[in-house]
């Protein structure tokens, strides 16, 4: 191999890594991003039947400004829940607003004493 040929091969092999690594990397992001709004779907599924059964609902909350740091609600929802976000009254009678993207687990008491779990 000549002197001019080694670079060049290097280079070559440089660019077709790239390429794949950003495709990889474009495929792996929709599948990842796939994943979180399915998740997000069934907490918002968890938490509307949760209003529509008055239940009791302990929720799990990534904090805003630690991401490593979570937060314990527990309270009941109105009757409506919107996608988006949903507002908690908590035991001590406080109404709390939430985004769904926050919220890392769920758990509702139902009036029959029925309790369910979901989390991301």
């Amino acid at each position: 191999m000549t002197k001019n040929e080694k670079p060049k091969k290097n280079l070559i092999k440089l660019f077709s890594n790239s390429s794949y690594r950003f495709i990889s990397d474009f495929l792996n992001d929709s599948a990842e991003k796939r994943a979180q709004e399915q998740a997000n779907e069934n907490i918002f599924l968890k938490l509307k039947m949760a209003a529509l059964q008055n239940s009791l609902v302990v929720i799990q909350v990534q904090d805003e400004k630690d991401e490593e740091k979570f937060q314990t609600i527990s309270g009941w929802l109105p009757k409506v829940v919107t996608n988006e976000s949903i507002v908690i009254r908590t035991q001590d009678n406080q109404l709390m607003m939430l985004t769904i993207d926050r919220i890392k687990k769920v758990t509702t008491l139902s009036p029959s004493g029925d309790q369910e779990s979901i989390s991301r």
